[in-house]
């Protein structure tokens, strides 16, 4: 017991002291956020801040404090170009989208990229390899990988614990904020066979509207019986942007005592997709909108909560409760929303079963002479109505099979279909794709006996299809090649994806980049690995399904 306590007290000293201290900033230009930390994106949390850079790239990024780089990426998608730097308190810094390294680590970056033949890698470094001090400059902002505009992300993350940590009280000093968040919606959650709102047993946004002497109404009255959770709508301000963030912490009160407690302070990546649950993820897809629920459901095992009976709240008596919500910010910017729900008795709807239960405690299968899925306990957040359809001749090779309504999945769960029409003589073409709407992504998976098996993070519509058109080579201004120094090509794909791509001039492998959010791969010129005069260029692209494209030239440099 005295062990435990010393550890809890040296764990939370560890963390004040830390938080107490300010950090070198990053850049040397007006610090401003264009996202903060804990922000709900699709499927995730955002894992860090994001630092405006004036609308441009080439800001110079320093390391935060002293420390070694422990791993370096550079990637077509997410982060892009992006690093790691593990310092002596157990902390490690990463900044991402970067638009180059500085020169020592852009070497050693580009010399790894030729000596695997690709532009994609991943080095890890031994702590005695690259050393940093506090403000060296160890790249420039940038808008690689997967990133919206040019920016800096940038991520404090606790190794023991596995954390991801909300950097903004590091940089207090550097960054003001004296405006308080705001709520914007509230969303009411009658709990199936157990609550009602308004007549009804679905859920109901609430508009807040003002009055003309300024009093703030809801619009519909909330006149509820059962169990109930509320949800809330809500954004934060900074000074001196335009931009919305999310509220760090949120308090929900009914007649005074506190039911719901959430700090986004930190979490970990395996609980990021917990965020399908925090929020109405039917409102979301539907509308884009995000609705926070201020309850917590059986399967979520985020640890931002502190609740009372889970959040939800139990009306049996035919009077007024009054609710309130308090909002803060990491600069202690509160805002107090009061409101009322009516307690009036109605008679709770049966929750009729449609389809299969399945059950967030336990494994759930399900098979067909076709189909088969399996999703192992703890990727359910509550329990689901699982209704199954088949829809015939979808594609010549297989039906449009309905596996429940669109859902989200914690993690990969196997999913294998036996193609009906097995028509096709070239096996590796096949693939599964995901149906929305008009929408069609593909899955695609491992073709064994007339089956085909993949994994999916979300319950929906999938069904059976072929790839076998090339990936398309259009030249971007071929003629100004030899002048420009830089070769540049857009590459499109009708279906599976790019998967690989490959230059060589005389045979020999030269650097191309790829930009997907361009649809644009490129080679500069580099007079340390590349030689002048006339030269066979052969660039060629591959599909996930093996279709290659190829595009040959003699040039000079």
């Amino acid at each position: 017991m005295h062990y435990k306590i010393i550890s809890i007290l040296l764990f939370f000293l560890f963390h004040v002291s830390n938080y107490a201290q300010n950090l070198i900033p990053p850049m040397d230009i007006p610090l401003y956020l264009s996202g903060n930390f804990g922000e709900l994106r699709s499927n995730h949390f955002h894992s860090g801040i994001d630092f405006k850079t004036e609308s441009r790239t080439g800001i110079p990024v320093k390391s935060v404090k002293d420390g070694y780089l422990e791993r370096l990426v550079i990637s077509p998608w997410g982060y892009g170009r992006v690093l790691y730097i593990t310092h002596p308190d157990g902390t490690q810094t990463v900044y991402g989208h970067l638009d180059r390294f500085s020169k020592t680590i852009e070497n050693l970056a580009r010399d790894n990229q030729y000596i695997k033949e690709s532009f994609a890698i991943d080095l890890t470094l031994s702590p005695d390899e690259f050393r940093v001090k506090a403000g060296d400059i160890i790249g420039f902002s940038g808008n690689s990988g997967s990133s919206g505009g040019p920016h800096l992300h940038f991520e404090i993350r606790d190794l023991s614990a596995k954390t991801f940590i909300d950097p903004l009280p590091y940089f207090k000093n550097s960054i003001e904020d004296d405006i308080a968040p705001q709520v914007m919606g509230l969303m009411i959650f009658p709990q199936k066979g157990k609550g009602m709102i308004n007549g009804g047993n679905t859920d109901v946004e609430i508009k807040i509207k003002n009055d003309k002497s300024g009093e703030q109404l809801l619009s519909p009255q909330i006149k509820v019986w059962g169990d109930v959770g509320i949800g809330i709508k809500a954004y934060d301000k900074m000074t001196g942007t335009y931009n919305t963030y999310l509220p760090r912490k949120i308090a929900l009160e009914i007649d005074g005592k506190e039911i719901f407690a959430q700090d986004m302070g930190h979490f970990s990546l395996s609980e990021t997709r917990y965020l399908n649950s925090l929020i109405s993820f039917e409102e979301w897809i539907d509308n884009k909108s995000f609705f926070m629920k201020s309850f917590v459901e059986s399967g979520n095992k985020l640890k931002i909560y502190k609740t009372k009976s889970n959040g939800i709240i139990n009306v049996k008596e035919e009077r007024l409760y009054k609710c309130r919500y308090t909002l803060e910010d990491d600069y202690e910017n509160k805002a107090v929303f009061e409101f009322e729900i009516i307690g009036e008795k109605q008679k709770i709807t049966e929750n009729k079963p449609r389809g299969i239960l399945f059950t967030y405690d336990k494994e759930n299968k399900f098979s067909k002479e076709y189909i088969s899925l399996t999703i192992p306990k703890g990727n359910l957040y509550t329990d689901i109505d699982f209704i199954y359809e088949e829809i015939s001749g979808y594609t010549a090779f297989s039906p449009l099979y309905k596996l429940g309504e669109r859902y989200p999945l914690h993690t990969y769960c196997p999913l294998k279909i036996k193609i009906k029409n097995n028509i096709f003589p070239d096996k590796t073409k096949y693939g599964i794709i995901n149906v929305i709407g008009t929408k069609k992504s593909w899955i695609g998976g491992k073709y064994e006996n007339g089956y085909l098996n993949t994994e999916i993070r979300e319950l929906g519509n999938y069904s059976v299809s072929i790839d076998t058109i090339a990936p398309v080579i259009k030249p971007e201004n071929p003629t100004g090649w030899s002048k420009s120094g830089k070769i540049s090509f857009k590459v499109t794909d009708n279906l599976s994806g790019i998967t690989e791509y490959k230059g060589t001039l005389d045979g020999n492998f030269v650097l191309f980049e790829y930009e997907p959010k361009a649809a644009r791969v490129f080679c500069n010129f580099d007079p340390q690995r590349m030689k002048k005069g006339k030269q066979q260029l052969i660039f060629t692209v591959k599909d996930n399904c093996g279709n290659k494209s190829e595009y040959k030239k003699e040039i000079s440099f």
